[in-house]
């Protein structure tokens, strides 16, 4: 199969998930560059108002098959950046989103008759290993493990990998580590707890978090919109520095003077508490997400330092921008969003 150009300049670009964190960036970057910027999305009251102001704006949902023609119609390429990522919800939630909602986005495509964009790249997330004990390379097992968000991408990966290929469409999966930097959960949550709340630590936090800076994360996007080494390819995503969950909570708190009770314990009473709490709440049938769950250990006790020798072989740019500056970043976002709550308070 013949791997298709890059898409024209002025073709317009889909971005999903363009009200969330990383959409938010990818769709700022592309709008800078000059692109002709299109956003499907399912409520555009909450988008950033630079991107209201200066892109298409349709709205659509992942779920609502109909919505997505129009969105995919003419588009020169596909960034799918939409997904349900949250750290607890339902199995049936999560299969929604991240499988049927690839599958009815393949669809639309296919139904919206013209040329296929050159290129889809889809933002999976290494969660779909299953956090095992070791880091993994892409070769590694990939079934999502015990827990529903990454068995949900794991089969939404399967499903574009093999009806995309089917289509004659070419495409490119990411699997980021975890994404940090201004808007991310992680910053907000546990920021939140520094600030003045409690945050734990597995094993003293020295497991790798996998740090990936949101910017860096873009430029890897980016290239894989058009590299011919992207066409087909599977690659895990982070920034080439080790830095462990310790050092991060270490630096975030300093940076935003947080004032929170830091608690350390051991993997396995981590493990054990989280079990506990799991079982009282879904027994008790409460709302809401526990205050400790076996998600939550397995992503601040297992390491994250996913291998990325397959992008870095091929060619894909990584780490510009630096730990330091992308924690400054982060911490200056934090910082100022606690200011403007104050203020509206």
């Amino acid at each position: 199969m013949s791997i298709p150009e890059p898409s024209p300049f002025g073709a317009p670009v889909l971005v999903t998930g363009a009200t969330g964190f990383i959409g938010r960036h990818l769709a700022l970057r592309l709008l800078r560059q000059g692109r002709a910027v299109r956003l499907l999305v399912r409520d555009p009251a909450r988008l950033d108002p630079e991107l209201a102001a200066g892109a298409q704006v349709l709205r659509g949902d992942l779920l609502e098959p109909a919505s997505l023609v129009p969105a995919v119609r003419g588009c020169g390429a596909v960034f799918h950046c939409a997904g349900n990522v949250a750290t607890w919800d339902h199995e049936q939630a999560y299969r929604a989103v991240n499988v049927d909602g690839v599958a009815h986005l393949l669809r639309a495509l296919g139904d919206a008759g013209g040329t296929l964009p050159a290129r889809l790249v889809h933002l999976s997330t290494v969660d779909v290993y299953g956090y095992p004990a070791q880091p993994a390379d892409e070769s590694a097992r990939c079934d999502g493990g015990a827990f529903g968000y990454g068995r949900s991408k794991a089969q939404g990966e399967a499903l574009l990998r093999e009806q995309a290929t089917r289509m004659g469409l070419s495409w490119c999966v990411l699997r980021p580590t975890n994404v940090m930097g201004p808007h991310s959960p992680f910053i907000e949550r546990i920021g939140a707890e520094l600030h003045g709340g409690l945050m734990l630590l597995v094993d003293g936090g020295r497991a790798d978090c996998g740090f990936l800076y949101v910017d860096n994360l873009v430029d890897c996007m980016l290239w894989a919109e058009s590299a011919p080494q992207a066409h087909h390819g599977v690659f895990n995503v982070r920034d080439p520095v080790g830095v462990s969950w310790q050092r991060f909570v270490h630096d975030l708190r300093r940076g935003i003077g947080g004032r929170g009770v830091v608690l350390r314990l051991p993997y396995a009473v981590a493990e054990a508490g989280a079990q506990l709490l799991q079982a009282g709440h879904r027994a008790l049938r409460l709302s809401g997400e526990p205050l400790l769950h076996p998600l939550l250990v397995r992503m601040f006790g297992r390491s994250c330092a996913h291998d990325t020798g397959r992008l870095q072989a091929a060619g894909a740019p990584l780490g510009r921008v630096g730990y330091e500056q992308a924690m400054q970043q982060g911490v200056a976002w934090f910082l100022q969003r606690q200011a403007q709550q104050r203020a509206g308070a």
